[in-house]
């Protein structure tokens, strides 16, 4: 059940609020078409599964493990995993297990000290796993450590028309995801991102 959400001024309300369907002319290029919030249980196409060691007064290692959730037959595109890391991060190492397919990428950023993962596809039903060996340049107290994260996530799911891909579920299951993004293409990828854990 949605919390709350509120629409572009673009999409024609009296349809949605008649029939429950999006109908708006989209402008060129990417825009928000609703924003929405949701605090009752609910499915993501994507699981996050974060752990933090500290192996010494200024190391850590971070693992990492995403989980797609997807059908086996879709599959997640320009997958992009963000990592905030404490402001005292002096330097990270990424290394990546792959399980399967799919190219990735795994940089520590040090002007936003962040770790940013990418992939460019990640199968319907696959997981991946991305290790780092953080190097702090104080030791690690309880609250630098609370500066890590929280984890967020973007990705498109091509080819992948919610309105009719699960008709026969309840219209709730469409309102899994936060900040959903169309294009002009609107029945062809669905664009999503979200903010998913805290560590």
């Amino acid at each position: 059940m949605l919390d709350d959400c509120n629409f572009n001024p673009l999409v024609n309300l009296s349809e949605f609020e008649h029939g429950r369907v999006l109908s708006f002319h989209p402008p060129d290029g990417e825009f928000t078409v609703l924003n929405y919030r949701i605090t009752g249980d609910f499915r993501t196409p994507f699981k996050i599964f974060p752990s933090v060691e500290e192996t010494s007064a200024t190391k850590m290692e971070l693992a990492i493990h995403v989980r797609s959730e997807v059908p086996e037959n879709h599959f997640g595109a320009n997958v992009t995993v963000e990592i905030p890391l404490p402001r005292c991060t002096a330097g990270a190492s990424c290394s990546l297990v792959t399980h399967g397919t799919g190219q990735s990428t795994a940089e520590y950023n040090i002007q936003e000290k962040s770790i940013v993962w990418q992939m460019k596809k990640l199968p319907g039903g696959s997981e991946q796993t991305m290790r780092a060996k953080v190097t702090l340049s104080e030791p690690c107290t309880s609250p630098i450590r609370k500066e890590i994260g929280p984890i967020s996530m973007t990705f498109e799911i091509p080819m992948y028309n919610v309105s009719t891909r699960y008709s026969q579920m309840p219209p709730t299951y469409y309102a899994n995801l936060s900040g959903g993004r169309g294009h002009r293409d609107t029945g062809v990828s669905c664009f999503f991102a979200l903010v998913v854990c805290s560590i």
